[in-house]
Order: structure tokens, then sequence, then C-alpha cells
């Protein structure tokens, strides 16, 4: 049983360290921060495309009986879906690099308060 433990330790202390490196930030992007951010981009990112290339019902003189006339005839959701996670990527990899890069604490060290 003890052998089991020790063949084991290396591996579970591999683990542990990666995963509180997960959680604890170092001052840059990190794991779940990075994460955290691309979802809060990528929701923000799929509501401004719902609109987009919709028809609806009633422009196209096909309304289902008990339906909204409003309610999309094709909604493309999966391709949306799709665009919306390039688009989201692309103001994610903008965020990393502004972050990353440092410029955010020149700026904000550029800042004073004039009281």
């Amino acid at each position: 049983m003890m052998m089991k433990i020790l063949r084991a330790l290396p591996v579970a202390l591999v683990v542990i360290a990666w995963f509180s490196q997960m959680l604890i930030r170092d001052g840059g992007v990190g794991v779940v921060n990075g994460l955290v951010v691309f979802i809060m981009i990528w929701w923000l990112t799929l509501f401004m495309m719902l609109p987009i290339g919709i028809r609806s019902q009633e422009e196209e003189g096909d309304v289902v009986e008990g339906s909204e006339p409003g309610a999309p005839i094709s909604p493309m959701l999966a391709r949306k879906a799709w665009w919306t996670t390039i688009v989201a990527s692309l103001f994610w990899l903008v965020y990393f690099v502004i972050t990353e890069s440092g410029m955010l604490d020149d700026w904000f060290a550029g800042m004073s308060y004039q009281g």
C-alpha cells in the first residue's frame, strides 16, 4: 500500500502544482483569468452577432400559424457560434498582448491624482 502511494506521489505533486498555477495569478494573464475574460468576450460577441443576417417569417411571407411573425426563419446558430469564437479569439489576443506587454501598467503609472 505504501509503495502505491510513493509511486503516485510525484504525479500527484505535479498535478497539485499545475492546478495551483491555474488558480494563483503571477501578475500576468493566468489560466482562470484568461478563461473568464474569454467567456465574457465570447458571450458579448455572440449577442452582437445574433441579429446579423436574420430574416423574419413576416419578411419572408411564410408565417407559421401560432408563432410570432418576427421569429427568424433560419437563425444559423452554429455558423454564428463559429464566427463568434473567431472574433472573440481576436479580441482576447488583443487583451492578452496589452496585459502581458505591461502597456496598462505604464499607462496607469503615468496617471496621477491632481486633487
